[in-house]
């Protein structure tokens, strides 16, 4: 008994003995702790530096005079306050003033109210960093900020901070966005789509290396360190895309789209000769809270495969012309509305009795198409017909440098689901899959007396003012077809307009040529013949000298008689006056002389420098060479004779002078100016020192 409770004993001794040690040892370290306060300091501090990347400034994409910014990273920041970063002396010094001039400028907070906060945070070392206020501001603003007391000295003397967020801006807000691009919404440095995406490793950059500190609230504070490396800017990317033409393209597109409650639109305007996409347009319908909208979400233009419709017929009909060594004027068939095809019926939309080969295109007969194509190369000739279809590149995609771009799909006798009914089908466009882009190609060659031109949308890579990198378009070296076929595709798209299903364009500023497409849209039951179409229209213009190649697709718009003829050839029309309008170098000669004489008329008084501008933007044929104030005086033919502004006993003459040019004209003659009405001066009157004037 006496044994187990000695062992009891010692045992209880040992585990006291443990404890006792283990507390001693807790209480040493509790000791230690307290006593090397700035052992844990510096240990702490150790664990709050370390090194970050720094984003860089991503580069800018521009239209294509290189000037016109269609997407910038515009910088703004967050603007902070490392409170106990300077001295005691400067803190002092500098609070009151700091103060007053935040209150003046963020008008939020009284100045007592911005120097309690600040002090206040000073007393607290846990919550040193002060966020002055909750927004961004701009570049501008943190030029006048950094002039303040503290932030003047710097985040290491005085502890302002101004913490950069990374922002992409559209100047033009939503134009050509799908094109232009996006970025991803996590970390706004990679492009989503567009030419942000495709385009992405030129325009990101180099990100940088920065060692930082980081503070409570979990701001970070850079520091200085040989081991930090700046953000290398991303390069700029100058497109071929025309602002004002896009402009143009976008207004008239949209206006139709949500006139027929379309499924989407889409545009393209290219210059034939170069291949430059001048302008790109898609808009898709999208319903939010039961409300509609048309968005630039998705590239129809180069994504959107489908049937052409009847705009494919100007390869059916090239192909027949070149085979079979036809003339526009030869006959072509007898079209009673409705034929057989091996049990299956082929329509057409109307009974146009007999007709030539040229005006089977211009009122899009499917049943002459047919029996031109049974006739030059019998029904089961698909692969030698396809062979023209490859011979057009019409097969091939055209490489854009937007990512996306599908490769066309036409069916041989090779092809699964090949039948006897499939070349009738696809010579009228079913049966096929082509984008717009790529058919645009197609017309755009013949457009250039059948030289095939890449279409392209990128023209230049920039690094600052020096170019890294010029694209040039791929152009066939041949024609894609014989002479005597081009000019006879060009004849029948002329034809079209001034006699064919095009006819109701065939009025306005330029002749234009092109070919309306009404493709019945294919579902799971087989293709819809409940209203539901694919309308497009492709030409180019002027007719007899073209510069321009366009596209126009509108995809399934809603109301009575939605063909393409209605849809979208007057959207055509619209571009095509207006562009024509803008571009004065394409005018007829004698067109240009009367407009110039027109223009020199409008000419009124200004200053030397402005009407130098305009008369080298319209190409006048006598520009200004005297300085200051002129007017013209005299109109000689289309050219102008100009003067120096006289003065009535020192009151300059300011008719015909614009408000903006008349003010400081007076005003620095001592004058006080009044004025009433718009435009520009039509009358003045002198009372005392003051000049009335009336604008019209």
């Amino acid at each position: 008994m006496s044994s187990i409770k000695s062992q009891i004993q010692s045992h209880s001794l040992r585990v006291f003995i443990g404890i006792s040690l283990f507390g001693v040892i807790i209480v040493w370290g509790i000791w230690r702790i307290q006593s090397n306060e700035e052992l844990v300091n510096k240990s702490v501090e150790r664990s709050l530096i370390f090194e970050e990347e720094i984003p860089a400034m991503r580069g800018n994409i521009y239209g294509s005079d290189g000037k016109s910014l269609l997407a910038t990273s515009v910088p703004h920041y967050y603007m902070g306050l490392d409170t106990d970063q300077a001295s005691d002396e400067l803190f002092d010094n500098s609070i009151d003033s700091l103060s007053m001039m935040l209150s003046r400028f963020f008008k939020d907070k009284s100045r007592q109210e911005y120097k309690s906060l600040i002090s206040q945070r000073r007393k607290d070392p846990k919550r040193r960093y002060l966020r002055v206020v909750n927004r961004r501001i701009s570049h501008q603003e943190k030029e006048e900020l950094q002039k303040l007391p503290l932030f003047r000295e710097g985040k290491f003397k005085g502890g302002g901070i101004f913490e950069p967020v990374p922002t992409r801006s559209l100047p033009f807000n939503s134009m050509a966005m799908r094109t232009i691009g996006s970025l991803d919404r996590e970390t706004k440095t990679k492009g989503l789509f567009g030419i942000e995406y495709s385009y992405n490793a030129y325009l990101a950059g180099k990100n940088g290396k920065a060692l930082v500190k980081r503070l409570a609230g979990g701001v970070k504070l850079p520091l200085e360190s040989n081991s930090n490396s700046e953000a290398k800017p991303g390069m700029d990317v100058v497109t071929t895309i025309d602002v004002n033409f896009q402009d143009i393209v976008e207004s008239a597109l949209r206006k139709k789209v949500e006139s027929t409650n379309a499924k989407y639109g889409s545009a393209i305007l290219m210059e034939i000769e170069t291949g430059e996409i001048k302008a790109i347009t898609n808009l898709s319908r999208r319903e939010r809270n039961g409300e509609v909208h048309f968005l630039e979400d998705m590239n129809h233009a180069v994504l959107s495969s489908t049937d052409p419709g009847s705009t494919f017929k100007l390869a059916s009909m090239m192909a027949v012309i070149e085979e079979g060594n036809l003339s526009l004027d030869d006959y072509a068939a007898n079209c009673n509305g409705k034929i057989m095809h091996h049990g299956l019926p082929f329509t057409c939309d109307h009974v146009h009795g007999d007709i030539t080969v040229g005006q089977v295109f211009e009122k899009s007969c499917n049943i002459g198409v047919y029996k031109l194509i049974e006739k030059v190369f019998g029904m089961k000739g698909i692969d030698n017909y396809v062979n023209y279809i490859s011979q057009y590149n019409l097969d091939k995609p055209v490489g854009f440098q937007l990512k996306g771009e599908k490769k066309p799909y036409f069916k041989n006798s090779q092809d699964k689901s090949y039948s006897r009914s499939t070349l009738p089908w696809m010579s009228i466009g079913y049966e096929s899959s082509i984008a717009p882009l790529q058919m645009m190609a197609f017309y755009n060659a013949v457009a250039n007396d059948g030289y095939w031109v890449e279409p392209y949308l990128v023209k230049e890579i920039r690094e600052g003012n020096q170019i890294i990198e010029r694209y040039e378009p791929r152009k066939s070296s041949s024609r894609i077809a014989s002479k005597d076929a081009i000019e006879a595709a060009k004849a029948m798209m002329k034809g079209v307009v001034e006699n064919g299903t095009g006819s109701g364009i065939k009025n306005g500023f330029c002749k234009v040529a092109g070919k309306t497409g009404t493709a019945q849209k294919l579902s799971s039951e087989g293709y819809s013949k409940q209203g539901r179409y694919y309308t497009s229209f492709m030409g180019f213009f002027p007719a007899d000298n073209p510069k321009y190649t366009c596209v126009v697709v509108i995809d399934a718009p809603q109301g009575f008689g939605m063909y393409a003829s209605k849809v979208c050839a007057p959207v055509f029309r619209e571009i095509a006056d207006k562009v024509f309008a803008y571009d004065v170098k394409i005018h007829p000669a004698q067109q240009k002389q009367q407009e110039r004489r027109l223009l020199a008329l409008q000419q009124k008084a200004g200053i030397s420098t402005d009407l130098q501008e305009i008369a080298e933007e319209l190409n006048l044929p006598v520009e200004p060479e005297a300085d200051g104030l002129l007017k013209a005086a005299i109109v000689k033919n289309d050219s102008l004779v100009w003067q120096k502004l006289d003065e009535d006993n020192g009151l300059p003459n300011v008719t015909g002078m614009t408000l903006r040019d008349a003010l400081p004209v007076l005003e620095n003659k001592g004058y006080t100016v009044k004025h009433r009405g718009l435009g520009k001066v039509k009358e003045y009157a002198l009372s005392g020192s003051t000049v009335s004037l009336v604008l019209n």
